[in-house]
């Protein structure tokens, strides 16, 4: 590589390391982990046979930054290593570059932490003298003047009464991030996927202490799955050399169901000489498969640490990356485990699926043929006619978001249930000499008075639009049963702030807001930032969702413009170049981006980033529309759980006791064929339908629901069983 020349970048703007804080640091547990994992790395580098780890926590009134104490009982840090670990960031000080076997690469974490309300370091040193230094939310590092100085009058308030330790001091601002509760932040403490070996080692004793109740506190240990051994080898990872990975994978005498990926108990856990970097079971659709929700274990690869040093090492010198490594290994921000771009990383996960795969298939067919056993021919024929019912009602009654709405007149929204009818789009901005299409659906059912050939009256508010036709038929809807519409365009004459269209037929009266734009660049005009088109976006499973950014030039960008994005959620797969390409015509830059999800039922934050700029969206993964559903008889034993969904499949507790005494005793079941197991079942669904699709509805539009409480959730809950149960008991017994 070419001499380089010019100057080095200025990286100090504190905006800057605050951008990267955010998105590195999301909650209180993120925190934790990297302070945590700093103090074990101290011992691990000291070789220490055992150390203590004491965590303290203090809830504070609103108002006030609660406060959460890390204490560690190794060998505490001068002001001059201080000044030297933590005034700043990247430096590679932590042993891995050395070989060592711990878990710091970054030298990022430490500081990171400080956005949370500002982060204190106190530590008696191995020249026992007492020191300390701050970090500001804004990123300022302040040592304390007065150090370094006698220790024995801090080390009541330290509770380090003798010997040497450090303690980490957070300021955690209420009002940007949530403090658990003492017993929530004990149970997901002891989950986290990050920490699952130092809260498991022997030789370290973790202790969570709750400040406001003094006694209080516990030891803190890993929960542990139980099961057996179906692999247990050590593989070469081809393409490679002589490089060599140990594959452990293990099936649990119980099905290990927790989703969310920094606590989840199943999976594979991922570790490299010390740290582990994530659990997964290495491909999208087994994520979200329930037969491989039975299998965890370990895969150890050391030479992970090796080609992160690698990378770094020729960097350094000013060398361009190998071909077997061109790109870090590891996720900086440590949210997304291996890079899965990364050939190696490829290699690897491959030769471990093929190991896994096979055991999840093999559980597969044997809960197919117990299934099969358990489900008569008739039942079977009943199942499917429930699902099919359940099918058509879910894609009926479930909210969708505005846009897939309006490319759609087809799909339903909550309002529609409610009202009986709805007009759409509710707000519409057209330009000047072009249209935009609008709909009026009605329910038969709520409109019983109202008849296919019903003639319906558009009236534009102000001469400013013009409607295509200002009577309109109804028409019977060509996918819908049960509903009528029409339809008819708008199109803009001249500009307006604020006009409209109103429709009459019948008892119907609505109208819609229209805003009339002189030309496209009117359109983005309220584009002041960086910024995604949405707050929110809807992704169904098995298709693809364009998610859009937007910033204004010239005042944000003026070239095209590469940033980065990341997912908190590893079901969602995004596609495209991250690049903002300028559109001078329209005053903005745009980037067009393409979002997929494996499964359903999942929320996960879209976070943007260039230079200062950060943007922010949410994901939120739904079935897609007549998305099939699948009911199974389940011989598992699930304690309270009558039934449950996994994806699109709703499992029915066969040993559930209220369930079990209906069904009858095995092998043959004769209580499938009697009538009360039959309307037992249509009962159990229909609890079951409108209670997911409640739940969705409240996820795809949160702002319908912000004022309801327990009455009201349950009076549309009830209002949903009250349509369907009669449907679910039709498709079990006819009358």
């Amino acid at each position: 590589m070419a001499q380089e020349t010019g100057e080095p970048l200025d990286l100090s703007n504190p905006r800057y390391w605050r951008q990267n804080a955010q998105m590195a640091i999301r909650d209180i547990y993120d925190a934790l982990v990297e302070i945590v994992t700093n103090a074990d790395d101290r011992y691990v580098f000291l070789k220490r046979r055992s150390g203590r780890i004491e965590l303290e926590v203090e809830r504070r009134r609103k108002g006030t930054p609660n406060l959460i104490r890390v204490r560690d009982f190794a060998d505490g840090m001068t002001l001059e290593v201080m000044r030297t670990k933590l005034r700043r960031v990247g430096d590679r000080v932590s042993g891995m570059e050395k070989g060592e076997r711990v878990r710091g690469t970054n030298s990022r974490g430490a500081k990171d932490v400080a956005w949370l309300g500002g982060v204190a370091f106190e530590s008696i040193a191995g020249d026992g003298m007492y020191h300390k230094c701050e970090i500001t939310p804004q990123g300022r590092f302040i040592p304390d003047s007065t150090c370094p100085c006698d220790p024995d009058p801090h080390r009541a308030r330290l509770k380090i009464v003798d010997g040497t330790g450090t303690v980490v001091t957070v300021q955690v601002d209420s009002e940007v991030v949530r403090v658990p509760q003492h017993d929530t932040l004990r149970e997901d403490f002891s989950r986290l996927v990050a920490l699952r070996d130092i809260l498991s080692s022997p030789d370290r004793e973790i202790v969570l202490y709750d400040s406001n109740n003094p006694g209080r506190s516990h030891t803190i240990r890993a929960p542990m799955a139980e099961g057996a051994d179906r692999v247990n080898e050590r593989f070469k990872v081809p393409g490679h050399g002589d490089v060599e990975a140990k594959l452990v994978i293990r099936r649990a005498k119980e099905r290990l169901e927790d989703q969310r990926p920094r606590f989840r108990l199943g999976g594979i856990l991922v570790k490299s000489k010390h740290a582990i970097h994530e659990a997964t079971l290495f491909a999208p659709d087994l994520e979200s498969d329930p037969y491989a929700k039975w299998f965890y274990g370990r895969l150890t690869c050391e030479h992970i640490d090796d080609l992160w040093n690698e990378y770094d090492d020729r960097f350094e010198k000013g060398l361009p990356p190998t071909e077997d490594n061109p790109r870090p290994i590891l996720d900086p921000l440590r949210k997304e485990g291996l890079s899965r771009e990364h050939p190696f990383v490829e290699a690897l996960f491959r030769e471990a699926l093929k190991r896994l795969r096979p055991l999840v298939e093999a559980e597969r067919k044997q809960a197919e043929s117990q299934r099969a056993s358990i489900e008569s021919d008739d039942t079977r024929r009943r199942l499917r006619a429930l699902e099919k019912a359940a099918a058509k009602f879910m894609s009926e009654n479930r909210e969708v978001d505005e846009i897939a709405r309006d490319a759609d007149d087809t799909l339903p929204d909550s309002s529609f249930q409610k009202r009986g009818f709805s007009l759409n789009p509710p707000f519409a901005r057209v330009l000047v000499g072009r249209s935009v299409r609008f709909w009026l659906n009605v329910r038969q059912d709520a409109f019983p008075e109202l008849a296919p050939g019903d003639t319906v009256e558009i009236a534009s508010a102000t001469d400013e639009v013009r409607v295509s036709r200002p009577f309109v038929a109804l028409e019977c809807h060509p996918r819908r049963e049960g509903v009528l519409r029409c339809v008819w365009t708008v199109k803009g004459e001249r500009p307006s702030n604020a006009t409209g269209i109103k429709v009459r037929v019948g008892k119907i009266v609505a109208d819609s807001t229209i805003e009339v734009l002189e030309s496209e660049k009117d359109l983005y005009r309220d584009i002041t930032r960086f910024c995604f088109s949405r707050k929110r976006y809807s992704v169904q499973v098995d298709s693809r969702r364009t998610v859009v950014l937007y910033a204004p030039i010239p005042g944000v960008v003026s070239r095209p413009t590469s940033f980065e994005i990341t997912c908190t959620d590893k079901g969602f797969k995004l596609e495209g170049d991250p690049c903002l390409v300028p559109r001078p015509n329209v005053g903005i830059a745009e980037c067009r981006l393409r979002v997929s999800a494996s499964q359903a039922g999942r929320i996960a934050q879209l976070r943007a980033a260039f230079e200062a700029h950060t943007c922010e969206a949410e994901l939120v993964s739904v079935d897609p529309l007549g998305a099939t559903i699948e009911i199974v008889l389940d011989p598992g034993d699930y304690g309270n759980q009558r039934s449950f969904w996994r994806g699109n499949e709703l499992h029915i507790a066969t040993r559930h006791p209220s369930v079990r005494r209906y069904l009858g005793p095995g092998p043959k079941y004769p209580g499938q064929e009697e009538v009360y197991f039959r309307v037992l079942l249509a009962e159990i669904v229909a609890d079951a339908v409108c209670a997911r699709l409640l739940g969705r509805n409240e996820t795809i539009r949160p702002e319908e629901y912000t004022d309801s409480d327990w009455d009201a959730y349950y009076a549309e809950y009830t209002a949903m069983m009250t349509r369907f149960l009669p449907i679910a008991h039709e498709t079990q017994v006819k009358m």
